[in-house]
């Protein structure tokens, strides 16, 4: 078997597109944790919420202006059933945003506390004697 040598330009292609590479993922890693998640769910959650009672109130209207109760059954399908169940996802989107809002304020202050405690014990900490040299 023989070893083919490889060519120095070759090798600095190959860091460079790895390093390039390493800082794609770590910007995708910061990316996941910041805040956006929660802008992300709650614009969608309140649409929703919002479009969902807007139909409710739209086959409630409906209804109400139809006088025969065959007429009505369209709108309470169409307005009352699609609108709760809009309203309802959006208030359990919501309800997920305000949870997971908590578990980050939650997991700050544990790291907060963290930090403090891990401060005293490094001030708690004896200093070290200087090194002596020994003289013969």
């Amino acid at each position: 078997m023989t070893s083919v040598p490889i060519d120095t330009t070759t090798e600095l292609r190959v860091d460079a597109r790895r390093a390039r590479f390493r800082e794609a993922v770590s910007a995708l890693s910061t990316r996941a944790r910041s805040g956006d998640l929660l802008r992300m769910l709650v614009l969608p959650a309140s649409t929703l919420v919002v479009v969902g009672f807007g139909l409710m109130l739209l086959g409630w209207w409906g209804a109400a202006h139809t006088h025969r109760q065959i007429e009505q059954i369209p709108y309470l399908i169409s307005g009352g059933l699609i609108g709760l169940g809009l309203a309802m996802l959006g208030g359990l989107l919501l309800a997920t945003a305000v949870w997971m809002a908590g578990l980050q304020r939650m997991r700050q202050q544990s790291d907060e506390r963290s930090r403090a405690q891990l401060a005293e014990l490094i001030a708690a900490m004896p200093q070290p004697a200087p090194a002596r040299s020994k003289r013969t």
